[in-house]
């Protein structure tokens, strides 16, 4: 049974809806509020891009013109889901750092579409776009695994601010809870925005965490990036490291 600490998170890439805070507090003026967005938008990016570059908890593997990229399907599904299903058709869902080899790219230019993909606080459309029209999965894959769908919405308020995606506290597959409070949160960036709906779908999540009886489905890598003591927790010295299910006790 883990403690929750007090320290070491990072600043989550999420705001609350304007008007009053949580505890009835006035909102700070638009100038600190649009710095605030910037700030906690710029220190999601570099969480998350660092996903990547140390390939923290990856799932997939792909060989690219001789590179191999570890990355994470989560990842790929929230940011391009194009790209994602291009690339899903021909894996298989239960294996891990599956080798997935893809062609029709040089390496060179998809590292940087990798890196937008990560990084990007901005809708990433046209990126995804063009590197799927070059893409050509290579011949020798394995059996199409099973169709995995991620909804788009045309903005990110019509999901995100308010407008009744979840309807009220429910329960999700597998007992997970999900508050309706969540939809009233607004994304600092087009990248936090992704990653809340890669949240609210429940898509590839692969650590229960468990708090006052309720359980939480989450992703190791998104949580090792933003909270360090996540990070301590999962990297493999600590006993929950290997465990699916985590139960987190207040101090």
């Amino acid at each position: 049974m883990a403690h929750c600490g007090a320290g070491g998170a990072a600043p989550v890439a999420l705001l609350s809806s304007p008007g009053h805070g949580r505890k009835g507090l006035p909102r700070k003026g638009p100038g600190e509020r649009r710095r605030l967005k910037a700030a906690v938008s710029e220190q999601l990016s570099r969480d998350v891009l660092r996903l990547l570059r140390e390939e923290i908890h990856t799932d997939t593997i792909l060989s690219v013109s001789g590179s191999l990229f570890k990355v994470h399907k989560a990842v790929l599904l929230a940011r391009a889901p194009g790209f994602h299903s291009h690339i899903i058709e021909h894996t298989s869902s239960d294996l891990t750092n599956e080798l997935v080899p893809v062609d029709g790219v040089e390496a060179s230019e998809f590292k940087a579409f990798l890196q937008i993909v990560y990084s990007s606080n901005k809708n990433i459309k046209n990126y995804e776009e063009e590197i799927v029209k070059k893409l050509k999965v290579g011949s020798l894959m394995p059996e199409k695994g099973p169709d995995v769908s991620f909804p788009r919405y045309r903005t990110s308020s019509d999901c995100f601010l308010g407008k009744g995606e979840i309807p009220e506290d429910i329960t999700g597959g597998g007992d997970c809870f999900i508050s309706k409070a969540d939809s009233d949160l607004e994304p600092a960036s087009e990248l936090g925005g992704d990653l809340l709906k890669l949240y609210l779908s429940q898509h590839y999540p692969d650590i229960d965490i468990c708090v006052d009886g309720r359980s939480f489905r989450a992703h190791r890598a998104i949580l090792s990036a933003r909270s360090s003591y996540f990070a301590a927790m999962l990297s493999g010295c600590w006993a929950e490291s290997s465990q699916e299910c985590i139960t987190l006790q207040g101090p």
